[in-house]
């Protein structure tokens, strides 16, 4: 393992240097499945941001904070015990207070709320250091919605993944099913258009992308495809950016192997 337990070399297709690659995309377009799988192929840290925004707008709830108070709210996202760490085996875990976390954040009344919480300038800013802060030391392959616009606009593996609200309001009504859980899909398809317009319209790291991203239209793939196509993305930009700089560009990619 490389200082910093960041990437191993000879695993998978692995990168002889820690580098962050990025993932951006509207909700349920499948960014953390494809980002888990993507960093087990690179032998990276995955780092589900979206997951920290999650904790903070659970302990809103779970606390009664009003989310429009920016004060109140920016309080509660300093005082959570969040803490990323990276286990002997490379597995990333978000945890709170010690523990890892749970389903508790992954309800729809959670993820509306999340909306609201990370709109916050005093959310952001925190979480922003911790994000910084493990990428730097660790690399890792991150997902959310400004991980390439604002959390690291430097990185050259900038990703967005994208797919028609009916598709993705498709996919996330598939997931819930199979939970056993009742499921209205046009409620889903108006949840996610809510947040969309949420997410793009905030004042603070609004939903955006721009010509320094690789845009993945995932409408057409399976999760396997789209996770071929960015590690064959990962190898075209790491030879591009390979060789001596000031920086420590990161050498080229191994060749593509299948996934255990």
């Amino acid at each position: 393992m490389s200082r910093g337990g960041g990437s191993r070399v000879g695993q998978r297709d692995a990168v002889a240097a820690p580098i962050v690659v990025a993932i951006d995309g509207p909700a349920g377009v499948g960014k953390s499945s494809v980002a888990r799988r993507l960093a087990k192929r690179l032998g990276l840290p995955f780092v589900d941001t979206g997951a920290m925004y999650r904790c903070v707008a659970w302990a809103c709830l779970r606390d009664g904070v009003d989310r429009d108070d920016e004060a109140r709210v920016g309080e509660v996202a300093r005082r959570l015990p969040l803490r990323l760490a990276v286990s002997s085996a490379g597995e990333t875990r978000l945890e709170l207070a010690g523990r890892p976390v749970g389903d508790e954040i992954r309800t729809e009344e959670v993820s509306m709320a999340t909306s609201e919480v990370a709109r916050l300038p005093a959310v952001r800013t925190h979480l922003l250091e911790l994000q910084r802060d493990f990428g730097r030391r660790h690399g890792g392959v991150l997902e959310g919605r400004d991980i390439g616009t604002v959390v690291f606009p430097d990185t050259p593996y900038k990703f967005f993944l994208d797919a028609d609200v009916g598709v993705r309001a498709e996919r996330r009504a598939r997931q819930q099913r199979a939970s056993g859980a009742d499921v209205d899909t046009d409620r889903l398809r108006r949840e996610l258009q809510r947040r969309d317009s949420q997410d793009s319209q905030r004042e603070t790291a609004p939903l955006r992308r721009d010509p320094s991203y690789e845009v993945v239209d995932t409408g057409d793939l399976d999760e396997d495809e789209v996770v071929e196509r960015l590690v064959q993305l990962v190898r075209v930009i790491s030879r591009r950016t390979a060789g001596p700089s000031a920086s420590g560009a990161p050498t080229a990619v191994g060749p593509a192997t299948s996934e255990d």
